[in-house]
Order: C-alpha cells, then structure tokens, then sequence
C-alpha cells in the first residue's frame, strides 16, 4: 500500500529546496539532513542525497562505538533505507515488478537499522530519549519488513512483523509521548490491517475495525510539528480516496467520520494542502509530481469531472517521460499503461456524453474495448493492495458499464 516509507522525529517541515553547501551539509545532523532530503523526494532529486548518506555512513561505522555515535549510525541508516523506500515508489515497485540493486540496498539498510536498534535497546545505559528512539525506528524498520513481505505474498511473516511494528511503536510512544511520527506508524498499519480484512485482520487485530484509530493516528501526528508531514498528507489522502469508495460506508449518514461525503471532504482539504505546502515553490525545471496528479485524476474520476481527469492523466504521461528521459529512471511498464488507459477512459467518456445510442456507433465500439479490457486483467490503476485496487478499478468499470447501458450498447 501507499504508505510509511521515510518517517522521522520531530522537526521543522521544509517547503522549497535547500540551498546548502555540501560543508554544510557534511556538518548536519541526521535528522536536518533527512529533513531536506524527504522534501527532495518530492522533486525526484534522490541523485544528491544517496552520495551524502554514504559518506556520512561511512565516517560514523569508522569511528570508536560510543553510545552517541551509534544512535545517529541507526538514524541514519533508517534514512538510507527510506530513501530507496521511497525511489521504490517512485518507480512503483510491485510484487511483479522491482530493480534489483534498489531492494538489495533497501533490505541491506533496513535490516542493518533494525539489528543496530536491537542491540542498543539490549544497553542499560541508553537514556529514555534514545531508547524511544530506537524502539521508534526498530519499528519503523519491521515495518518496512512487513511491506516487502506483503508485496512478496509471504502474508504470514508479514502479519508477524507489523505486528511487531506496532508493539514497538507503542514502546516509542510510552516511552515519550511527544514521539508524534509515531502516530503515523500505527496509523498506517491499524487502518490497512482493518482494510485488508481477512485472516490477517482476525490474527492481528480479532476481527475489529480499526479504520477510525487508524486514520485518527495520522491526523493526530499531523496536529504536530513532525518530519514526515508530507508523506502522512499523502497516506492519508490515500485513505481517504479508498474510504470513499469502500461499499462498507455506502449507506453512513453524513456526519459519520467515515462516510463516503466526510472521506471526500478530507481528500479534497489534503489534495490543498499537500499542493500548497510542497509544490508551490519548487526547484527550477520540476514538471510536476506524478503521485498527486495520480491522486487528483483518480478523485476527478470519482466526481465525474472527466475534462479535469484528463488533464491530470496528461500530465502525469508528461511527468514520467521527464523521469524517463531526463532522470533516467526505470518506471514499471505497466504504471505507465494504466496512465495511458485514463487518458483513453476520460477522452471516451468525454465523447460518450454527447454520443448518439446505437451499437453501431463509434463511441460504443470504443468503450466495449474498455469493458474488454479490465475484463481480460487490464487495470485502471497499479496499486498493491489488491482489495483497494479492484474498489478503485470499479469505479472506472460502472462508469463504462453505466454508459454503455445509457446508448444503448449491445454486449
């Protein structure tokens, strides 16, 4: 799912990119730089920053193991992971898709995090500012376990990580309360456990629905000065796209905290927010980011506002052929022939309006192949949970299925 990938401590959101030099930057904390370096993802800079965490990687392992050097050694191999997390996204790794030198490198700093932050919790010298943290990040890193894992389909061993993901994430939170990136933690894993249902939601959580604490974590986190505001933002956007659509919350009167009008009223605020704070000023160059454009072009769909849809779906196709071209970037074929296919669903649907009936016509030609198309496993939309992808695939499936019924289309 969409989700936690690059969270962090407590700390000022950067809104532009920086302007520091590499001194500079050589002089900063782990934390300063995870800061600059998570706005960057934004822009897909990730060629200035994997250098930057080598080196300082590098410089802390070659040094004597005092407690200080190695709690900022964990931070920062946690930031390492997270930024291959995060190019991952970028380049929509699936479990049928992935390059293999970027998951070697997120297992290899995920799991260096995840023994260091072990074996720091086993010193009884650690303070309790530093054990939170350590229990924060051994979290965050079975976490990020439990992802992979999921994608993979070894369902089981992922159950057992996340599971240990939020029991040590809670550890971070009893141990200090102020630890609000946390919440953004056990948002993400109590909401898509709920919403992945099954086995794993009875396992884990005996059945209860938890999409309400979920949801409720990550707005609490965003209540507070935390690192990992735009990555919350964009989760929960996510969430509450899938909170619409989800036929749980059809019939909810409107004042419900999940019915579909409260999830669209908080997608559309997000979708604000998330454009205005991190996409306003940006670097010279940046054509735009191919998650919100996703985003924005899916809630168009949902609203019917096909004209806008298409424009999103457009610019995204731009987007990906600047990171193709420009940045070099490896994109998963198939996210860019779902692109491609909401460009095609929003131009039919724009003609279907004004179409004639008849099975002859053009226009019912065209959206039969479309039919065909999602029927034969062709997707609207490459997501990996695959509950939320086919809730989001069927809303572009009875918008074509209601047209053709509208002219009168023969099957």
């Amino acid at each position: 799912m969409t989700g936690l990938l690059f969270c962090f401590g407590t700390g000022v959101t950067a809104t532009s990119a920086n302007t520091e030099t590499e001194q500079e930057i050589d002089a900063m904390s782990a934390l300063q730089m995870a800061e600059l370096a998570l706005v960057d993802t934004l822009y897909y800079k990730f060629d200035l920053w994997f250098p930057r965490f080598e080196r300082r990687i590098r410089q802390l392992e070659s040094r004597p193991r005092t407690l200080p050097t190695q709690m900022e050694l964990l931070r920062f191999y946690f930031y390492m992971a997270g930024l291959n997390g995060e190019l991952t996204h970028v380049l929509s790794f699936t479990s049928t898709f992935s390059i293999e030198k970027i998951q070697k490198d997120f297992l290899y700093y995920s799991g260096k995090a995840k023994d260091l932050a072990e074996t720091l919790l086993e010193n009884s010298k650690l303070s309790q500012e530093d054990r939170a943290d350590a229990y924060f990040f051994l979290g965050l890193s079975e976490g990020y376990m439990a992802l992979l894992e999921y994608g993979e389909g070894h369902l089981l061993s992922a159950l057992i990580d996340g599971l240990r993901a939020d029991n040590h994430l809670e550890d971070a939170l009893e141990l200090d309360p102020g630890h609000a990136d946390a919440h953004v933690g056990l948002g993400v894993y109590r909401y898509g456990n709920t919403r992945l249902g099954g086995l794993g939601n009875f396992i884990m959580q005996w059945g209860q629905d938890l999409r309400l604490v979920g949801l409720r974590h990550i707005e609490k986190a965003l209540e507070k000065q935390i690192l990992s505001r735009p990555l919350a933002i964009k989760t929960l956007i996510w969430f509450y796209i899938s909170e619409q659509l989800n036929p749980d919350n059809a019939d909810l009167p409107d004042d419900n905290p999940l019915s579909p009008y409260v999830a669209r009223s908080r997608t559309l605020y997000l979708l604000d927010q998330y454009e205005r704070l991190y996409f306003t000023n940006v670097p010279e160059g940046f054509t735009g980011n191919k998650g919100l454009a996703m985003m924005k072009a899916i809630q168009f769909v949902m609203d019917r506002d096909y004209a806008q849809a298409l424009e999103q779906f457009q610019k995204n196709l731009k987007i990906c052929d600047t990171l193709i071209r420009d940045k070099k970037l490896q994109l998963n074929p198939k996210y860019l022939d779902t692109v491609k296919a909401g460009v095609k669903f929003c131009k039919l649907m724009m003609a279907a309006a004004g179409a004639a009936g008849g099975s002859d016509s053009k226009t019912c030609v065209l959206v039969r192949e479309q039919i065909d198309f999602i029927d034969n496993g062709g997707t609207m939309i490459e997501y990996e949970t695959s509950k939320i992808r086919e809730e989001i695939q069927d809303v572009f499936y009875h918008q074509l299925t209601n047209v053709s019924s509208r002219l009168k289309c023969l099957s």
